[in-house]
């Protein structure tokens, strides 16, 4: 048995550990997103609700809720383009969340991320909440993206005192995993598991992930 075979056999065990790790991790930062952005959007709706200058867009945004809990996307899609250019508070994130989730459920990637991006670039909205659409504009397209387009999503987001650093490096990470830059990776993973203020979780993904790396 050549010693190719047995380095293309061992390189075919390693990226299954890797996809069953991204499929266990992904999974919850995928939720840990959602559950944000729900929590969020709950908060502006209920606030808005109770301000009477609010109520016009209110209503048209409980028309969007309720067209996609029928199933009707197309629709959801066109009266949420009917309040898209409001300036009333809080509501230009409960939209560029809402759109790109819909884009999501009817299987258009690519209109998701490009909802995410232009909310990640909006004015008037909290940077904390910007950089959360740049982070889950990456994790889309992270199957058809590029590296170096993942990267430069996520870069940003990876410097000290960002809101979500640590989630960040976990994708990024995972990304040069995939892409087969393997030092990068085990540099970022290395990095959040001697982090001192990391999370718990978050060192013990990390060294999860670098058993993957030779």
């Amino acid at each position: 048995m050549s010693e190719e075979f047995i380095r293309e056999v061992d390189e075919d065990l390693r990226q299954k550990q890797l996809t069953g790790l991204w499929q266990k991790y992904g999974s919850y930062l995928i939720a840990f997103l959602v559950g944000i952005v729900i929590f969020v959007a709950g908060n502006v709706t209920l606030k808005n609700y109770n301000e009477s200058q609010y109520a016009e867009v209110a209503e048209q945004y409980g028309k969007v809720q309720a067209d996609v809990t029928a199933n009707q996307l197309d629709q959801a899609l066109k009266d949420i383009e009917a309040i898209s250019g409001t300036d009333v508070e809080g509501y230009k994130l409960l939209i560029g969340f809402k759109t790109a989730d819909i884009h999501m459920q009817k299987g258009e990637t690519e209109k998701a991320v490009v909802a995410l991006d232009e909310l990640s670039s909006a004015a008037g909205v909290e940077k904390v909440y910007r950089d959360l659409a740049r982070l889950k504009a990456a994790m889309i397209a992270m199957d058809t993206a590029t590296y170096d387009e993942t990267k430069a999503r996520l870069a940003p987001l990876t410097i000290e005192g960002n809101s979500w650093k640590y989630m960040a490096k976990e994708l990024l990470a995972m990304a040069a995993l995939t892409a087969g830059h393997g030092e990068e990776a085990k540099n970022l993973l290395t990095e959040l598991e001697q982090d001192l203020e990391a999370p718990d979780d978050v060192k013990t993904r990390a060294k999860d992930f670098k058993s993957v790396i030779q």
